[in-house]
């Protein structure tokens, strides 16, 4: 059977289409049929149907995910209960340097391939099989099994969607549109390129961390710095050397981008030019879609993921980190408030009921950068280096999300979030820097902590039936729905 007629069927069979989306996503994730089989292809071209059709977005982003996760854990438990057998099995014996260009892969990159190969064609659907095989702890593989899942479905979904979406309702992209969209890629990949290097390159184990190590010692005051501000939980006090330089790009940044839109006449021609192509696409199950994805970072939510954060400090007895996230929570609110009251720029104005206040920066993306950032820096500096990324990926994700949403529902302009985005992590790098030197005891994780996870997603679930409606509501378009 052709890719064509399979397509010409789902179309015929509408009913289906939604499976045929989770078993495409699921086939293309196991490890022999996904070598085969060019799901790449079939899933843009099925994404293009569903934007070309109407689907739900929700449902396909949910089915597309769903299918994912299936896959990798299919064949990473393949790969652990048939590990010793696999390489005598087809088609490994006659392609035997598949598994070991997989292994090789796993070799280098240890865990993070689990996630670096959602998005590497020709290993992807090795190296699930590849961890079981080795033995890889289940919790650990499962949980950034879910989490690259995430970033994959939206990567995989999202192109053909809107392209599809854009054949339905004809839509015209603004002028200079493509060069302001890869322009945005290129630099969005570049602070990712730089966030990695920092990741990689500046714990104490490197050169370059013994290196400015020896510049500061060079100097009385410097080395005062470097002392007072290392923290004391070794034997060999280190020093948060990450968050020091996350700070002063990300202020760098900041300051730039504030005294360009400042100058700039507003709105932005790239604010505009996104407001326009929201208009475009908005649809009533995008709109539905979007909703749920901003109230994560309504202030009401953060403030009760920070309290459920501060009970666990509280039971771990780490108060110097409830004062930080106090302290934290008052420097936001001011820095927001002030930023809005001193630019006084109009939010687009699109929606039924008028937003209060002004719109630079974006608040709910502060919020949402540095409370999940926060909380992800804590927890993941009880891990091993190596082990840390896949928290500050979900928060960094989360982020971008509350982000997006804010452009997309017309409540915030592109320039807003950008500027949400750098003074939100400025202040969880600034955070940090201020926190090591009381960064005395380890969290130590035990089997009970999973109630903290599990509280925040109760409590984000009861927060969306609690107040979706009322939400919803409150976004609505002028003369859309």
């Amino acid at each position: 059977m052709s890719f064509d007629s399979i397509l010409d069927w789902l179309n015929s069979n509408p009913e289906w289409f939604l499976f045929g989306v989770f078993l495409t996503a699921f086939s293309e994730s196991l490890a022999i049929i996904g070598l085969i089989m060019p799901g790449a292809f079939l899933m843009f071209a099925l994404m293009v149907m569903a934007g070309n059709q109407d689907f739900s977005l929700q449902a396909v982003l949910i089915w597309s995910f769903v299918g994912a996760v299936t896959g990798d854990a299919v064949s990473f438990y393949f790969g652990r209960i048939f590990k010793h057998r696999i390489p005598s099995l087809w088609p490994f014996n006659r392609k035997p340097e598949w598994l070991h260009q997989g292994r090789s892969f796993f070799d280098q990159h240890g865990g993070k391939s689990i996630f670096i190969g959602r998005f590497v064609g020709p290993v992807r659907p090795i190296i699930p099989m590849i961890a079981g095989m080795l033995a890889m702890p289940s919790g650990r593989f499962l949980f950034v099994n879910v989490v690259s899942a995430v970033g994959w479905a939206i990567c995989y979904v999202l192109p053909g969607y809107i392209i599809g979406a854009a054949m339905r309702l004809n839509i015209s992209l603004p002028e200079n549109f493509k060069s302001i969209f890869f322009t945005t890629i290129i630099l969005l990949f570049g602070f990712i390129a730089l966030a990695v290097w920092v990741y990689q390159n500046l714990h104490p184990e490197r050169s370059i961390y013994r290196y400015m190590k020896k510049v500061f010692s060079s100097h009385d005051t410097l080395e005062t710095v470097w002392h007072k501000l290392s923290s004391p939980r070794t034997d060999d006090p280190s020093f948060p050397l990450p968050s020091l330089l996350t700070l002063i790009t990300c202020l760098a940044l900041f300051l730039g981008w504030v005294f360009w839109v400042d100058y700039a006449s507003h709105p932005l021609f790239t604010d505009q030019a996104l407001l326009d192509l929201a208009k475009q696409i908005h649809t009533e199950q995008g709109h539905t879609a979007l909703v749920a994805i901003t109230m994560l970072g309504d202030p009401n939510l953060l403030y009760f993921c920070a309290g459920l954060f501060s009970l666990y400090l509280i039971i771990k007895r780490q108060y110097a980190g409830i004062v930080l996230i106090a302290a934290v929570t008052a420097l936001s609110y001011t820095l927001v408030t002030s930023l809005k009251d001193a630019f006084e720029l109009a939010r687009p104005d699109l929606l039924v009921t008028a937003f209060p206040g002004h719109s630079f920066p974006s608040g709910h993306t502060v919020g949402a950068t540095v409370y999940f950032g926060l909380i992800a820096s804590f927890l993941a500096q009880e891990l091993a280096t190596h082990k840390r990324w896949p928290f500050y990926f979900g928060a960094l994700l989360l982020a971008l999300l509350v982000g997006g949403s804010r452009v997309l529902l017309a409540v915030h302009w592109f320039s807003d979030v950008v500027c949400g985005l750098l003074l939100g992590a400025m202040i969880v790098a600034l955070a940090r820097l201020i926190y090591s030197p009381f960064n005395q005891h380890s969290l130590t994780f035990k089997i009970y902590d999973c109630w903290l996870p599990i509280a925040l997603v109760i409590g984000y679930i009861g927060y969306y039936w609690y107040e979706f409606e009322r939400q919803y509501q409150k976004y609505i378009w002028l003369d859309f729905f």
